[in-house]
């Protein structure tokens, strides 16, 4: 497994992962509102002074996370998903890291992060990795969204 910065050629099969993750969870991706930046994530991201990072197998993508920085402290970080049948191998906590590091090295010294309370499962691994709850907010979104904000510091 190779894990390397997106390319615009690589779009479609991040729309198909997260899309294939978003209906496990009843819910539709939706690019042309809330989800367009992933239509051109590499342009999305750097405008942002960011990353944005696919993890890919015999050159098929199994996972995604990106980083960008909102001020002068804080990073986001953001889209963290990772194929099904690739999960709870240490992919998600290793591209976490990833993003930290890059946050850190950027000088910004908090990180945050947004996730719908229906990803329970990756709530546990933010917590591991030293997240604390942030706070809630609710989207007025297509999937009716409510999400569950998480921070920590930078400093592995």
């Amino acid at each position: 497994m190779k894990v390397r910065p997106v390319t615009k050629k690589d779009v479609p099969q991040i729309i198909k992962l997260i899309g294939d993750i978003w209906a496990e969870y009843d819910c539709v991706l939706d690019t042309q509102g809330d989800d367009k930046y992933l239509l051109a994530p590499d342009d999305y991201f750097h405008s942002k002074d960011g990353e944005f990072w696919v993890a890919a197998e015999r050159n098929e993508i199994i996972a995604t996370v990106g980083v960008l920085m909102l001020d002068e402290k804080t990073a986001e970080l953001k889209s963290l998903y990772v194929r099904e049948n690739f999960r709870r191998q240490n992919l998600g906590e290793n591209l976490i890291k990833l993003a930290v590091k890059s946050a850190s090295m950027k000088g910004r010294s908090e990180i945050i992060l947004w996730s719908d309370t229906r990803f329970t499962n990756a709530h546990r691994l933010y917590e591991t990795l030293g997240f604390k709850p942030l706070g809630k907010r609710e989207l007025k979104d297509i999937n009716k969204s409510i999400e569950l904000g998480f921070k920590r510091n930078t400093y592995m």
